[in-house]
């Protein structure tokens, strides 16, 4: 009885010690700093830093990494490259349930003129639709993913610099890892939708995505938007960059878009129709529905009708309700 009771103390104590535990694992958000420059220098290093990162931390460390990046000396390739290996690497590290806020963080913290090759390799590298054969998704769970995942991106970027060049970068990346660049798609109609402002999505729809997703993309309407600086060479960049390796993510990014219940944490059909006033909520729909009413005499009734001359009124009569069986 004594063992039993010490065995239940002691694993009191360490229950009740483990917050403390916890907090003494975690790396100082200052100490990570002070490893930038090394990381710069060697970008798989910032995978382990990361972990040991908590999650609220790890967002903040890396738009302070991405920025010692843009500070560095170099042309455009070599920090292209950089950004692509360092990102690549950071997201590796996320926290469970942290994906998609680093996801949204690359994209508001990357200079404009790097996320064309961020762009295409995490489509490619990381968020393949088709990239894990273990996983599949229907046309409508990809499109869930993707509208909630260019949410939590949207509301990272929203009061940056080119905040809206920055969502067109990634509503190309999300398209392009569908693997359908149809720029006439549900999934581009439903993510074009839900950029805020409605010359944005004029321009995105008609120019800056037709472009971006070119069999040769061209993302100069956007960068010349953004003022950003030369799009560097993409071939040359992958060669600086070094071998990139398939690493699917998608899965992992969906699972951080759910609640502690499973749930969606931004539904994309609420997201889709929150960004659209009353008034432009009514030019989504091709006809307007008339009143209806019981009254055969009004002309909003289904059953009013005019003779030749459009003088005379012929009503219908209402059909008689089928008796409760």
């Amino acid at each position: 009885m004594k063992l039993k009771m010490l065995a239940m103390a002691a694993a009191a104590a360490v229950l009740s010690a483990w917050p403390a535990f916890a907090q003494e694992k975690a790396l100082p958000l200052a100490e990570a700093k002070a490893q930038i420059g090394s990381i710069v220098a060697d970008p798989v290093s910032i995978t382990s830093v990361m972990r040991q990162l908590a999650p609220d931390d790890q967002a903040s460390f890396l738009a302070d990494v991405n920025a010692a990046i843009s500070k560095m000396p170099g042309s455009n390739e070599e920090k292209a490259a950089k950004f692509l290996n360092v990102n690549k690497a950071a997201l590796k590290g996320a926290a469970k349930g942290n994906l998609a806020n680093l996801v949204a963080e690359v994209f508001a913290t990357v200079p404009p003129e790097a996320l064309t090759l961020i762009s295409e390799r995490f489509a490619a590298d990381l968020f393949n639709r088709n990239a894990d054969p273990t996983q599949s998704y229907s046309d409508e769970k990809y499109l869930e993913i993707s509208t909630n995942l260019f949410a939590r991106i949207q509301s990272r970027t929203e009061g940056t610099d080119d905040a809206t060049v920055r969502n067109a970068f990634a509503i190309a990346m999300i398209v392009r890892a569908s693997g359908d660049t149809s720029v006439d798609s549900p999934l581009v109609d439903a993510l074009v939708a839900m950029l805020p402002d409605g010359a944005a999505r004029d321009e995105a729809r008609n120019e800056w995505l037709p472009a971006a997703l070119a069999e040769s993309p061209d993302y100069e309407p956007m960068l010349a938007q953004a003022d950003a600086g030369q799009q560097p060479n993409p071939t040359l960049a992958l060669q600086l960059s070094g071998p990139q390796l398939l690493d699917a993510m998608l899965q992992d990014v969906s699972s951080s878009l759910l609640d502690s219940n499973g749930h969606e944490t931004t539904p994309f059909s609420d997201q889709i129709f929150e960004s659209f006033s009353d008034s432009s909520l009514g030019q989504l729909s091709s006809t307007e529905q008339p009143p209806r009413t019981s009254d055969s005499s009004k002309p909003w009734n289904p059953s009013y009708h005019r003779d030749d001359d459009d003088t005379t009124i012929i009503p219908e009569p209402e059909p008689e309700p089928e008796p409760y069986p």
